[in-house]
Order: C-alpha cells, then structure tokens, then sequence
C-alpha cells in the first residue's frame, strides 16, 4: 500500500525523491534489480557468518569478525582491480557477469559449511563471494552513471544505493525467517527425548558452547544447518543477479559529467557557462 502512495507521490511531485521516468532505461531498471539481490546477499552474508563462526566453530566475537575479512579483502581488490581495468579499456559489461558468477560459487560453497569444514575452506569461499561481489557492485552504479542523463546523475546514483540498502532489509528479514523456520524444525528432531531448550540461549554463543554434549551438539548441528540453508536459498538469488547482468547493455564511457547544458562530450567546459549555471 504505501508502495503504490509512494509511486502516485512520486508521479505528480514537481521535484521527486526518485524520478519514475528513470524506470524508462532499461540500464537503471535492471541495475536496480540487480543491486537489490546483491544487497540481499552482502547484508545476510554478514549477519550470519558471525553466528555461524561463533557457535558452530567455536570463534570468539572478535575473531568471527576477523574471519570475516576474506569476503572484505574480495570486495577491495576487484573493486579497485575492475575500476583501473574500465578507465584504461572503457568496457565493463564483463565485469558484472564474472562477479555475479564468483557470486553464485561463493554462496554455494557457503551452503556447505559444517561445524567440522575447515577454514581453510569457509575463508575461500569468504573470498570467491567477496572477489564476485567487489567486481559487480561498483561497476554496475558506473554503468547506471554512464546511461542516465546529466541531470539525473546524482539521483540515479543514490537510487542504486537505495536499492542495495533495501535489499539488505528485506534479504535479512527473509533469511532469518527461514532460518528460524528451519531451526525450528532441526532442533525437535535432534534434542534427546524430553529436553527442552531455552530459545534465548540463541543470543548467547558462549551458553551454548557450555550446555552438555548430548544437548550441545543438538543445538550447534540445528543451527548449522539452518545458517546453511540461508546459502542455499542465495544460490538461485545470485543465479538471478547472474542471468540479469546479461541484459546490462554496455555503452561508451562518457569523457566528460557535462556540467553544464549543450556542452559537448570533448571534456572541455566553457568556463562562463559553467560559471553562470554555478552562480544560479
């Protein structure tokens, strides 16, 4: 409901939040798409890898943080390594398409982590997500700037971030339902007969890791398992990201951000126009 008010707002607003004409290009539209996946996938990839570490593997809180930063060192390298590729070549539709794939062998390995996968293992897969998902974010809002016009410039780059952020909203909150769902289910079977478990020892890794064996190792497989299967519903979420960025058509890099109207794309600006659309 407030979805379509926000739409009808946006269509009669004399200056808009989010220009509805923008849907127009099929650059920003599948973009937008796109982003919202990946946002999905980097925001629930970050929430629950820290609760995995913690109570499958035993990692303090401070190094679940640090295991994390295979999936961050991904992300710097081929977002710097794809952005000096593109300055120097000017083509970057294949950057999105390798990254979405990386992204997809990343998620999938992640969906097979147990309490006994070795690091080793999890860090590379850590790593293969975070080289996919460096390679495609930036790129993406690059071709978004490089297709809408001038005026829409700044908009049109927010929106791309917008949409990443809700994706990482409703990604969360549609991978910890199904972890809560599949949790529920796990823990029943696996509970020795007559145990019952205080649910809000979930907030708690370390009572976990101190409840007896027996009980223990119920908890830490159902979760296990239930963190895993938020990876295994990312695959065909990245399988999707992957098959959009096909259709991202690729244009020629623009030389100049026209900073004022009728300049022509020679990246030279004519001093007093840009003057005057400055001072008004």
């Amino acid at each position: 409901l407030l979805t379509g008010l926000f739409i009808l707002a946006e269509h009669h607003a004399e200056e808009p939040i989010l220009p509805l004409h923008l849907f127009s290009n099929s650059i920003f539209s599948t973009v937008a798409v796109v982003m919202l996946l990946l946002g999905s996938m980097m925001f629930g990839a970050s929430a629950f890898l820290p609760l995995f570490l913690q109570v499958c593997t035993g990692a303090s809180a401070t190094n679940s943080g640090l295991l994390l930063l295979p999936l961050m060192v991904g992300v710097t390298v081929t977002s710097i390594g794809a952005g000096r590729i593109t300055a120097i070549t000017g083509r970057y539709k294949i950057f999105p398409i390798i990254g979405t794939g990386l992204g997809v062998i990343g998620v999938a390995g992640l969906s097979q982590m147990t309490p006994d996968t070795s690091r080793v293992f999890s860090s590379a897969s850590m790593l293969v997500l975070g080289l996919g998902m460096g390679m495609t974010m930036p790129t993406v809002v690059l071709a978004v700037q490089n297709a809408v016009d001038w005026k829409d410039l700044g908009v049109a780059t927010g929106a791309t971030t917008f949409f990443r952020s809700l994706g990482g909203a409703v990604g969360l909150a549609a991978y910890g339902a199904v972890m809560t769902a599949r949790l529920n289910t796990e823990l029943p079977q696996r509970l020795p007969p007559g145990t019952t478990f205080d649910t809000a020892l979930l907030q708690s890794p370390s009572a976990i890791r101190s409840l007896p064996a027996p009980v223990g190792n119920a908890v830490i497989d159902s979760l296990s398992t239930a963190i895993t299967a938020i990876f295994l519903v990312g695959i065909p979420v990245m399988a999707a990201a992957f098959l959009l960025s096909f259709f991202i058509k690729e244009l020629p890099l623009r030389e100049t951000s026209h900073l004022a109207a009728g300049t022509e794309a020679t990246g030279e600006v004519d001093l007093e126009v840009a003057a005057a659309a400055i001072g008004g």
